[in-house]
């Protein structure tokens, strides 16, 4: 039957780049896709080292600083010497907090040329090499804030992540004649390292506004992501899913019903 088999099944053989994938939900995407069998090809600002469990043989890390265009060309230019190009996952991003009266026009550059613009360029390399192998998936990772910003002060962030919502849309007329599928996921809150620096409290509190009672974790974004860049999701293209444990189906937390 089309499109049976497992997710994993469906990622063996198929070349990866990552962006951001040196820790937290890029880090976690590229173990799944290496265990999937995947070859893949990790960009970020430092070296990934491969998994220790895993084929060293099929991971490579490329040093990327998704704001600089060159370094981008050079990520997909190192994909290609895998094999056909298949899969471009855009994770890297960066967050600041700042009023938006108080913002330096530098700093709102930053998080857009970084969330927004870096992942218009990987496409924009991505693209060709996608071309000449015959089709291919491509996953931007959108956010909550795109749909709900969160907390005060999140302006620039909720933005890029807004725009990236939008940009996976308008790609679909453009890449679907080249059977190139572009989706996103929006990520709720998710136990990364960047949470860390809060208190058991803090975290406390903000789980028990999620409807499921927990934070999300890396591995379930992993798994959303494996399914959205693999053959099982075929007929999938144009669409957020936003994966958030259904925190932005309420307008209440569920302590306000005990």
């Amino acid at each position: 039957m089309e499109g049976a088999g497992s997710v994993a099944t469906q990622l063996d053989g198929k070349v990866a780049v990552v962006t951001g994938a040196a820790s937290g939900i890029g880090r976690a995407i590229a173990e799944r896709f290496l265990a999937g069998g995947a070859t893949l090809v990790a960009g970020d600002l430092r070296d990934a080292d491969p998994p220790g469990d895993g084929d060293p043989r099929r991971w490579r890390s490329v040093r990327c600083d998704v704001a600089v265009e060159d370094d981008l060309a050079a990520l997909i230019d190192a994909a290609e010497t895998a094999g056909p190009l298949g899969v471009l996952v855009n994770c890297a991003g960066i967050s600041t907090k700042a009023p938006i009266d108080e913002m330096p026009a530098g700093l709102w550059r930053r998080v857009l040329d970084v969330n927004l613009t870096g992942s218009a360029l990987a496409i924009k390399h991505a693209v060709p090499a996608m071309k000449r192998a015959g089709g291919g998936s491509i996953v931007n990772i959108a956010s909550l804030a795109a749909f709900s910003t969160a907390s005060a002060h999140n302006t620039a962030y909720a933005a890029s992540k807004g725009a990236i919502v939008a940009l996976t849309r308008a790609l679909v007329y453009e890449l679907s004649p080249y059977r190139i599928r572009v989706n996103a996921l929006a990520p709720g809150i998710v136990d990364t390292p960047i949470l860390h620096g809060h208190s058991p409290e803090w975290l406390a509190e903000r789980a028990g506004r999620i409807p499921l009672g927990r934070l999300g974790g890396v591995d379930d974004m992993a798994d959303v992501v494996a399914f959205l860049a693999s053959d099982a999701s075929s007929y999938v293209t144009g669409q957020t899913i936003v994966a958030d444990g259904g925190l932005t189906s309420v307008m209440y937390s569920p302590n306000d019903q005990k």
